[in-house]
């Protein structure tokens, strides 16, 4: 479900030496088509040569003289969003890939923005289901709660029937501008579809409640346009990490999403604002915040 950083990988590069002459190797990579040499002195990997580092340098100087020395590894078992994370975190356009202290290959900063820009939902601006995935396993195994909130947006059915599509649009824009800007920096928020949208969260259900009733009174409280109201009806459930150690958190999280979405679905049809799900069998704790 989410891409390994083997699968995105480029490997056309070659290794040389840091005594090396600038020509000769801009004259291999040429030849080759290549776009990368990893420079080696002695056996040890010590830095990274481009194109453009080649033009950049007098052909009669070494290697050693125009190489970049910052290198940043990352393991081809990775995901595409810990390279995004990385490259917005250092200064760097280009990531080693290295198994068993061996160069696999390298991938570009562009190359991973390219392939991030496939998960983001092109009418809100906020990243798809894919993403939560990653931050929810993420949380689980560094953190010790998992907190999940499903939020539907109430009667918004009427409001693409009432008004058209169009207006829809704009009051999911809306929405998802007021959510993402409104939630803390430890909470992430996707589009899960149509008018639905999930946060991941390291709360318990007491904070993820909290949490939930802001979002719920700031959209009850925000004017759309044509002075339309609207409200939402969220779902929470919270899973405890230390009790529920596994290799892979995937299909826990299928069902925990699954578990909040039902919780407000629950929560929608009993007008309440929340609801708090234990199980896949029993809901509990309706609050009638209205």
């Amino acid at each position: 479900m989410i891409k390994k950083i083997s699968e995105i990988m480029l490997n056309n590069f070659i290794c040389v030496d840091v005594c090396d002459g600038i020509l000769k190797v801009e004259r291999m990579i040429t030849e080759k088509k290549l776009d990368m040499a990893l420079v080696f002195e002695g056996g040890t990997l010590v830095g990274l040569l481009t194109y453009k580092d080649l033009l950049k340098s007098h052909p009669n100087r070494i290697v050693a003289d125009a190489m970049n020395t910052n290198i940043i590894f990352i393991d081809p078992n990775s995901s595409i969003w810990h390279a995004k994370e990385t490259f917005d975190k250092q200064d760097t356009s280009v990531l080693v890939v290295m198994d068993n202290y061996m160069p696999m290959g390298f991938i570009t900063d562009n190359h991973v923005y390219v392939e991030i820009g496939r998960y983001i939902d092109s009418l809100t601006n906020l990243y798809k289901t894919n993403y939560i995935f990653y931050k929810a396993d993420e949380i689980i195994r560094t953190k010790t709660t998992l907190g999940i909130i499903f939020i539907d947006v109430n009667n918004f059915g009427y409001i693409d029937k009432h008004y058209g599509h169009s207006i829809g649009d704009v009051i999911l824009k809306e929405i998802s501008y007021l959510l993402k800007n409104s939630i803390p920096k430890d909470t992430y928020i996707c589009r899960f579809g149509g008018d639905e949208f999930v946060l991941v969260t390291p709360y318990e259900k007491k904070n993820c409640t909290n949490l939930a009733r802001e979002l719920s009174a700031l959209i009850a409280g925000h004017k759309f346009i044509k002075d339309i109201r609207l409200t939402i009806s969220c779902g929470i459930v919270s899973f405890d990490s230390n009790n529920n150690r596994s290799e892979n958190y995937f299909s826990h999280i299928t069902n925990l999403i699954n578990m909040a979405s039902l919780a407000s679905t629950k929560a929608k049809k009993e007008n309440a604002e929340i609801s708090v799900a234990t199980n896949l069998n029993q809901l509990e704790m309706t609050l009638d915040l209205a």
